[in-house]
């Protein structure tokens, strides 16, 4: 039918990056019939993009159709925890590890301890679920910026770059293992890395803004001013973009 038509042409839009069409075949779909799946899709593609509090909206009408699904309530805590709402989404985690044992969700909650600065706790969730799973490269990524956050230089590369072995077309995985090398002081490793993750995440502002403090580093200025511009055309709130743009227009 009509529906599924639309539904099928969005989800060819997405895959070609064409976000801001496929976002709109959404719309019409879930405006139209409440439509489901395009509201999940929706949600994802919002995700993606770091629209966190569109995709809190969207998550929370499609609990209201239908909340027995397991992947919806980890995606809420997710976000929850993205949208720095720590203490929801750490009692979601904890109600579904109740229940069940998930990396997944151990992992999310391992996220909010290190974002609350409780390392240890941190720590020890995450290497809890990485004997459950060695190769999970969700739980090795998470490890590594808990060790780069610690000044554990070591450790974040090995576990950064363990994860970027065994998924390297993450953008998130890109751009963390990208993030310690600038702080390494290896600019150009860095750089190569996030324009890695740009190509598969083209309108992800945070990576674009990781680009922009890149290219000043090494005081490739316009290449600087191109993607903070990008950035701040995203809505990204950053005071250090706002800061480099200032630095080079005063040149």
């Amino acid at each position: 039918d009509d529906d599924q038509l639309r539904f099928n042409l969005a989800v060819i839009e997405q895959s070609l990056n064409l976000n801001e069409d496929a976002k709109a075949n959404y719309l019409f779909l879930i405006k139209n019939n409440k439509n489901l799946k395009a509201m999940i899709n929706l949600y994802l593609l919002n995700i993606k993009e770091d629209n966190f509090s569109e995709a809190l909206l969207l998550i929370n009408k499609v609990i209201n159709i239908n909340n027995n699904l397991d992947n919806l309530m980890m995606d809420k805590a997710f976000v929850l925890y993205k949208l720095k709402k720590y203490d929801e989404s750490i009692n979601i985690c904890k109600d579904f590890l109740n229940k069940k044992t998930d990396i997944n969700c151990m992992n999310i909650l391992g996220l909010n301890y290190f974002s609350t600065n409780d390392f240890d706790k941190a720590e020890n969730i995450l290497k809890k679920a990485l004997s459950i799973d060695k190769n999970s490269h969700v739980i090795l990524n998470s490890l590594g910026r808990i060790y780069h956050e610690k000044r554990d230089s070591n450790n974040a590369e090995k576990y950064l770059s363990k994860a970027y072995s065994i998924k390297s077309d993450s953008y998130e995985i890109i751009n963390n293992l990208a993030g310690f090398y600038r702080e390494e002081g290896k600019y150009n490793k860095s750089i190569e890395l996030y324009n890695n993750a740009l190509k598969l995440n083209p309108k992800n502002p945070s990576i674009i803004n990781n680009l922009a403090k890149a290219y000043f580093d090494i005081d490739n200025f316009d290449m600087a001013e191109k993607y903070s511009l990008q950035a701040l055309n995203l809505h990204m709130k950053d005071g250090n973009i706002q800061k480099i743009l200032s630095l080079i227009y005063l040149r």
